[in-house]
């Protein structure tokens, strides 16, 4: 008898066991499909609804770790980061191979600016999965954000090779070997970009940019060009299209599109500089001039527009009229060395000697290391018999390479 009762209690046990069993699996596969539901909203970028279906889910399945990361990923698109980083934590302590969930433990600490826990999980998701693309990319932000480029670069190129249409990656591989001055590298990042997308204009006018900065001019036109013929009204690509010509000494083309700039309103003062310098080169000094005035009604603090328009003025030799403009610029900048070196300059040439003595030795204090300085200082101390002091100049203009100096010594200095 009493064994007939123990087999009842057993076989209860066993259907109570059995229900429970089925009663777990049951809720497990609804928190799941519940779980699909929150993915498809959280692609779709309905975060709020997203959110709502993973606590859904997490309800039906206290022990979800897919459930927990879903709400931290919804939050953090909602920008609740302190909130996404308790869930994350605890989807990591339910299952803590979980390479997703590292990853957005990763972008969550960039969020709250712990870049050294950042880059802890960003090296986490690698050491699980070294398939990881975009574990590298994140590493590599990370490490650019600590002055690391070396190790930025390194993890952009393995992020790449894992993933080559990621025009991302190519970009911020750009960022951090520009920062390294590695223009070179920057460029063949600019080359494997533009076989992918061959119509992405601002990626041929960035890496015409850098061919500038290492003297490659025509492939810098050749840049800007293509960048054109995408969008003909392309304003950045017109100005440093005439920036390569002006550096290539082709002033007309130059002037051209600076003037295209000008009538675009785009980057009008560096334009109407640009222009300015271009026109001077070619010696068209009244249209150069213009170019400076119209600056400084836009720009009334430029002092580089006030020296060229002293500069103008002395090569016209309106040596009278360049000083105002060479005080002008000491107005505004005071340690403008080239501003004291012209003016002293144009007193000497107006036979104010005396004068222009304070201006170069302030030019000569300021950096200034050209020979013309001590030449200049030479000439005025002779003309106020200051020979010793002139001869000294004198030399030191020859050992700097001025040769013309020698007349002067012959003359003024044979037993000095």
């Amino acid at each position: 008898m009493r064994t007939k009762s123990k087999m009842i209690i057993g076989a209860i046990l066993a259907l109570i066991f059995l229900a429970a069993i089925i009663t777990w699996v049951s809720r497990k596969s609804i928190s799941e499909k519940i779980v699909n539901e929150g993915m498809t909203l959280l692609e779709k970028g309905q975060y709020d609804e997203a959110l709502k279906s993973f606590n859904k889910a997490y309800k039906w399945n206290g022990k979800s770790a897919q459930a927990l990361l879903g709400m931290a990923r919804s939050e953090y698109h909602l920008s609740g980061f302190q909130q996404a980083l308790e869930h994350v934590g605890s989807a990591l302590g339910i299952d803590s191979t979980l390479t997703d969930a590292w990853y957005y433990q990763g972008l969550l600490h960039i969020k709250t600016e712990k870049k050294e826990d950042a880059l802890a999980d960003f090296s986490h998701v690698i050491s699980l999965d070294s398939l990881y693309a975009r574990a590298y990319y994140q590493r590599g932000i990370v490490r650019a954000g600590m002055l690391d480029y070396l190790g930025s670069v390194a993890d952009y190129k393995k992020a790449m090779a894992l993933d080559k249409d990621n025009i991302e990656t190519y970009l911020k591989s750009i960022e951090a070997k520009s920062a390294l001055e590695d223009f070179k590298g920057a460029i063949a990042d600019y080359d494997k970009l533009l076989s992918i997308d061959l119509n992405n204009e601002e990626a041929y006018i960035n890496r015409g940019q850098l061919k500038m900065n290492i003297s490659d001019l025509n492939g810098a036109l050749a840049d800007f060009n293509s960048a054109i013929s995408i969008n003909p009204a392309n304003a950045d690509a017109i100005f440093f299209r005439g920036s390569t010509y002006a550096r290539k000494g082709e002033y007309q083309l130059a002037i051209a599109d600076f003037k295209q700039s000008v009538t675009k309103k785009h980057k009008v003062g560096k334009a109407l500089y640009n222009k300015a310098l271009a026109n001077i080169n070619l010696q068209k000094f009244n249209d150069a001039r213009g170019d400076l005035k119209e600056l400084v009604k836009i720009e009334p603090e430029n002092a580089d527009a006030y020296l060229n328009l002293g500069v103008i003025s002395s090569m016209t030799n309106d040596f009278k009229g360049s000083i105002p403009y060479f005080d002008k610029v000491i107005s505004l900048r005071p340690d403008y060395a080239d501003a004291y070196m012209n003016r002293a300059v144009s007193k000497g040439n107006l036979l104010q000697y005396a004068e222009s003595i304070p201006d170069y030795n302030k030019a000569i204090e300021l950096g200034v290391k050209r020979p013309e300085v001590y030449y200049g200082r030479a000439v005025s101390e002779i003309n106020l018999n200051q020979l010793d002091q002139a001869c000294e100049d004198l030399h030191k203009a020859k050992e700097l390479g001025y040769q013309p100096a020698d007349i002067l010594i012959t003359r003024h200095c044979k037993n000095k």
